[in-house]
């Protein structure tokens, strides 16, 4: 029964999903039921995974936002990633086979949350379910693109200074320039994944405005 529910409520989003991609409606139906999915409604500020824990399964954002985070032996936090609506996260640590995982996850915002079984994304069942192999393959991909991504943001950590690193960021949302668009991240968030403190970042996004190169209100930017 839970199964129709989600096809009727989240059919849209599950089809954004990349993983699920070439998969049709009628195959994510049947997908539902051989993957064993759990769906849990979360409020804000609940853990999904927590570091140290062994990740088993993989989870979908139906709706809300997820925040991946990693914590020093100083309990300073910083944000990795932020996983909206489609998106998926700990499917690395899954493949990885990892004992611990090395991060955190926590609902950004009220959400709802699709688990699925690693093992039974990779073996087959005894129906010989053809989406598998294009889960199989989709996953290749999306590991693929994750690692692109880690791959980017390492580039920006690793400029020097804090006004290079907001620029790189903010131009892998902008479309073009004189454009507004929103990023997904508050100042505090910002600054975690920016891996610079709050304040400097603050002070630098307030210097870039009076120097032209930027205009900005809460989350939504223009670049000049």
């Amino acid at each position: 029964m839970i199964k129709y529910k989600i096809m009727k409520d989240f059919l849209n989003v599950l089809q954004k999903v990349e993983l699920f991609k070439e998969i049709d409606a009628a195959e994510l139906e049947a997908m539902l039921d051989c993957l064993g999915v759990e769906i849990k409604r979360v409020k804000k500020g609940r853990i999904i995974l927590l570091q140290g824990d062994k990740s088993l399964h993989i989870g979908v954002v139906l709706a809300g936002q997820v925040h991946i985070t990693r914590e020093d032996y100083d309990g300073n936090r910083s944000l990795i990633e932020a996983v909206e609506s489609s998106e998926i996260f700990a499917e690395a640590l899954c493949c990885a086979g990892v004992s611990e995982s090395s991060v955190t996850a926590t609902t950004d915002a009220a959400s709802t949350i699709m688990l699925m079984s690693f093992s039974r994304i990779l073996r087959t069942c005894k129906n010989s379910c053809p989406f598998h192999t294009r889960l199989i393959g989709n996953m290749l991909s999306l590991l693929a693109k994750k690692n692109i991504v880690l791959q980017k943001r390492m580039e920006i950590i690793c400029l020097k200074s804090v006004r290079a690193r907001v620029i790189r960021y903010l131009e892998a949302f902008a479309p073009k320039r004189g454009q507004e668009f929103t990023i997904p991240l508050d100042r505090e968030e910002m600054a975690g994944y920016l891996c610079v403190d709050r304040s400097a970042l603050s002070h630098e996004l307030r210097k870039m405005k009076l120097d032209g190169l930027i205009e900005y209100k809460k989350n939504k930017f223009l670049l000049k």
